[in-house]
């Protein structure tokens, strides 16, 4: 028996281990192609003349994101539960669990991690099964990451008007068409893993079930609504920042590669889209707008400094009695 348990935290550590390589390897591979072209005394000029009142309205502006995806959360929650609403957390505690794992994020530089965090919570402090606890957070993130993209299929329409340049937009059609495919593949995935027969897969397979009850018209509308809002946040916040630096840049061009940098940034395997995001600024928006890549890269440590900001802000809502959410939820221990 205590030989079964011994392989987990070996796994763990490799993940980490894993995640961390990546996200590093990143990074480093987009200093190293960028380095040449990087002027360091134009990108300091940049972050020392940045206005720090517009610097802080998009630290406001992009902190929201947590209140708006609160409210995703939940109705992912009610929707995936079948809509039994005494089984599902309250709106107060789940904007606490949001924030939190949105501090977690950037204490621990692990792909998952606030996705983890908020399984584990939902089943230790909430009153949903440690299945539904993971489909719930599955289903939220896919949630975004699907109206990411259909949002950005959506500007590249735009973008060609705008003359930005066809690689660009074929490679963003290629990344968003995946995406919704990977969407799509999750819809078939519990028949496709119900064919094998084994305790464990079947397990998995009713993680991934019941994806099709929240793209119901009605709820559909509401999280197009929501990834609007995000979208209005991301747009607000990377303009503001633009403008912080003193730098002229086409209002509407920011909004249209908004939702590729919004994926970057929510990349698992990514430290707070650090080294992704610089290498995916300086190929679509600062090429498309004609900034030097020093510029570029300068507005986009800004931006990576804005999530950390926010991120650490909401360490605050780690403090207290987790356990007092479950007794304001009023709701009665699902089985597992």
């Amino acid at each position: 028996m205590t030989d079964t348990g011994a392989p987990r935290p070996q796994g763990r550590v490799s993940y980490r281990l894993v995640s961390l390589l990546l996200s590093g390897a990143l990074l480093v591979a987009g200093v190293a192609i960028l380095y040449e072209k990087i002027d360091w005394r134009e990108l300091t000029a940049v972050w020392t003349r940045l206005d720090p009142t517009l610097v802080a309205l998009a630290v406001a502006i992009y902190w929201l994101v947590y209140p708006i995806n609160t409210f995703r959360f939940h109705r992912v929650i009610l929707w995936a539960i079948a809509g039994a609403h005494e089984g599902a957390p309250s709106l107060k505690f789940l904007f606490r669990l949001t924030c939190s794992a949105g501090f977690l994020a950037l204490a621990a530089p692990i792909g998952l991690a606030s996705d983890a965090a908020k399984v584990a919570a939902l089943r230790l402090f909430g009153d949903l099964s440690i299945t539904d606890s993971a489909r719930c957070a599955l289903f939220d993130r896919v949630v975004g990451v699907q109206w990411i993209a259909i949002i950005g299929l959506a500007t590249l329409p735009l973008q060609w008007i705008a003359s930005v340049e066809p690689k660009i937009i074929v490679i963003q059609l290629l990344i968003f068409a995946g995406l919704i495919a990977g969407v799509a593949l999750i819809l078939i995935l519990p028949q496709v893993l119900g064919l094998i027969r084994h305790h464990f897969i079947d397990r998995l397979a009713r993680v991934f079930r019941g994806y099709r009850a929240v793209l119901l018209p009605q709820r559909s509308a509401i999280q197009l609504v929501i990834g609007l809002l995000n979208l209005l946040c991301g747009w607000g916040t990377l303009y503001l920042l633009f403008r912080a630096a003193g730098l002229n840049i086409n209002f509407w061009t920011v909004g249209g590669f908004t939702p590729l940098l919004q994926l970057v940034n929510s990349l698992p395997f990514l430290y707070m889209g650090w080294g992704g995001r610089e290498l995916a600024m300086a190929a679509t928006l600062g090429a498309a707008s004609n900034l030097t890549v020093s510029q570029t890269l300068a507005v986009s440590a800004a931006f990576g400094a804005v999530l950390i900001m926010t991120s650490a802000v909401n360490g605050i809502f780690l403090i207290g009695d987790w356990r007092s959410g479950l007794a304001e939820s009023g709701v009665a221990r699902r089985p597992n």
